[in-house]
């Protein structure tokens, strides 16, 4: 641990002077910079069930994981801490001032020690993959037990732990429990050192998600009658949003509309001048979606759902590069065709699943894609089997926090 915390320090006014950098940066969270170095004052939150969730996704995870524990045990106090200001906001959508909530602090070993003698919760849930050696460390010298829920450990992953396995595998060891997302996760878990009767597999969490009713922002397509098919992609990466509007230039404009919704809104710039140097005639979207142009370009959160409801087909990110891909049940809640790159390890599982259901599509090059699309016709099986998939991967988050109620009454 010596080298480790060295260089943090050495690195820990890059990181700080960091967060000025980042494009979500405002003054709100100028007032928050505090909470990145140690912890503050809340009410009613003696003795916390602490749950980490870097960012929206995770954030809705741990939001099943409140709900079913507060029916499972009484007069529980949770406090919540993200990583990102997407995050903090999901977080405060769900519960407001009802739930403690702040950044995670650096893992630097003086502010995580302090940060724990002064919280002193009864454990630390990590959602997926969030390992801080200086927080595990300090957890497990202070009898904290630390639950890793919905963990994933992709190959790619593994071989970066793997360069320094003998310092990893003291911190992976001192893991209370982990349930992991699929059997190869459970096997490069217990490589990197979690012992094998503290880890489990069941399905992904983000499962349980997908059969709720959830808040649409409301988006009207004009005119409705027209007959143009509704290509969504969603949390696109740079280059790729490129990729597509050059698979869209091989397409008929008459029988397609294209939105595109980058994985970081602020890009958003960028990808229009792209558009606009091509001549395809778009527009950023403020209230509805207008199928008399080309593209529509989204540069705000929060409408992702919302455009899966209007679309007919999905393409979804971060998987024409080395990213591993974007979450891919979103567009199954909503029974649609799904075309994707090959680069999907941070979803392998569901998405070999979904391939051999025939939902899935893998595409290797643009004239791949714009095939498959002149080509597309509609499958009325889609929904069904995409409903049935979700139906039947139900219950993970139930039987995650029975493992954890079992254990916290030890």
């Amino acid at each position: 641990m010596i080298f480790y915390n060295l260089l943090l320090y050495f690195l820990f006014p890059l990181a700080f002077l960091r967060l000025f950098s980042k494009k979500e940066f405002s003054v709100s969270e100028l007032n928050r910079i505090r909470e990145r170095l140690g912890p503050i004052e809340f009410e009613n939150c003696s003795q916390p069930i602490w749950i980490h969730a870097v960012s929206v996704g995770e954030v809705k995870v741990a939001t099943l994981i409140i709900k079913e524990l507060k029916s499972n045990l009484k007069d529980l106090n949770f406090l919540i801490t993200t990583t990102t200001v997407a995050g903090s906001k999901e977080f405060k959508k769900h519960f407001g001032s009802e739930i403690a909530h702040q950044y995670l602090p650096f893992d630097l070993n003086g502010i995580t020690k302090n940060f724990i003698y002064k919280i002193k919760p009864k454990c630390l849930i990590l959602i997926e993959t969030e390992i801080w050696p200086n927080l595990i460390n300090n957890c497990h010298k202070n009898k904290i037990p630390v639950f890793l829920l919905n963990g994933r450990m992709s190959d790619k992953s593994l071989l970066k732990y793997d360069k320094l396995r003998t310092f990893f595998n003291k911190i992976f060891s001192k893991l209370t429990l982990v349930v992991s997302q699929s059997q190869k996760d459970l096997e490069n878990f217990v490589k990197l050192g979690v012992a094998s009767e503290a880890i489990s597999v069941d399905y992904s969490l983000k499962f349980s998600n997908f059969l709720n009713e959830n808040y649409l922002e409301p988006i009207k397509a004009f005119p409705s009658a027209s007959e143009k098919k509704i290509i969504v992609c969603a949390s696109t990466h740079p280059t790729e949003e490129l990729f597509l509007i050059n698979t869209f230039l091989k397409l008929d404009p008459k029988k397609f509309h294209m939105v595109l919704i980058p994985r970081h809104p602020h890009r958003s710039s960028e990808i229009s001048e792209i558009l606009s140097e091509r001549k395809i005639n778009h527009e950023i979207f403020a209230d509805r979606l207008n199928l008399n142009l080309s593209v529509t370009l989204v540069d705000q959160m929060g409408y992702v759902e919302s455009f899966f409801n209007l679309a007919d087909l999905a393409f979804i990110g971060g998987t024409l590069i080395p990213h591993g891909g974007q979450n891919f049940l979103e567009a199954v809640k909503f029974g649609l065709p799904i075309y994707s790159g090959s680069s999907t390890y941070n979803f392998e599982k569901i998405s070999e699943d979904l391939q051999s259901l025939g939902i899935l599509n893998i595409i290797d090059s643009e004239d791949d894609l714009a095939k498959k699309l002149n080509n597309f016709s509609q499958n009325f099986q889609i929904k069904e089997l995409s409903q049935n998939y979700l139906l039947s991967r139900q219950g993970a988050v139930q039987r995650s926090v029975e493992k954890l109620v079992t254990l916290l009454k030890v």
